[in-house]
C-alpha cells in the first residue's frame, strides 16, 4: 500500500487571535504508478492539499525556502498583535493525514 512521506514542513501555531498556518511537502510512491508530490498549505484549521506537477524537482532547499517565505507573514502578524510565534515542524502524522484524507475524498484512493 502506498505510504506518504513528509519531505519538508513548517507550522506556525495560532496565537494572539490570529489563526496559525502550515506549509508542507509530501511524497507518495505508488510503485509502478510512479510517485506523486503534494503541497499542504493554508490555515491550520483547514489546510488545502494540492498535487504538484509530475515534473516537479524534489529540491529540499527550495521547499524549505518556500515554506519559510509563505509562513513568515503569519509569524509577523502574530507578533504585531503582541503574541509570540515561530516556525516549527508539524508532526508527520498530522500532515500525512491531510494527504490521506484528500486522496480518499477526491480519488477514492486509500494509502497507508
Amino acid at each position: 500500500m502506498p505510504k506518504p512521506i513528509m519531505l519538508a514542513s513548517g507550522i506556525v501555531e495560532p496565537g494572539a487571535g490570529s489563526p496559525g498556518a502550515v506549509v508542507a511537502f509530501v511524497a507518495v510512491n505508488f510503485g509502478l504508478g510512479g510517485s506523486r508530490l503534494f503541497k499542504v498549505a493554508g490555515p491550520t484549521t483547514a489546510p488545502l492539499v494540492e498535487e504538484l506537477p509530475g515534473a516537479t524537482t524534489v529540491d529540499m532547499g527550495l521547499f524549505n525556502r518556500e515554506l519559510e517565505q509563505e509562513l513568515q507573514p503569519t509569524v509577523d502578524a502574530i507578533k504585531a498583535l503582541g503574541g509570540t510565534a515561530a516556525i516549527t515542524r508539524p508532526t508527520s502524522d498530522w500532515v500525512c493525514r491531510q494527504v490521506r484524507d484528500y486522496l480518499k475524498k477526491h480519488e477514492g484512493v486509500d494509502i497507508d
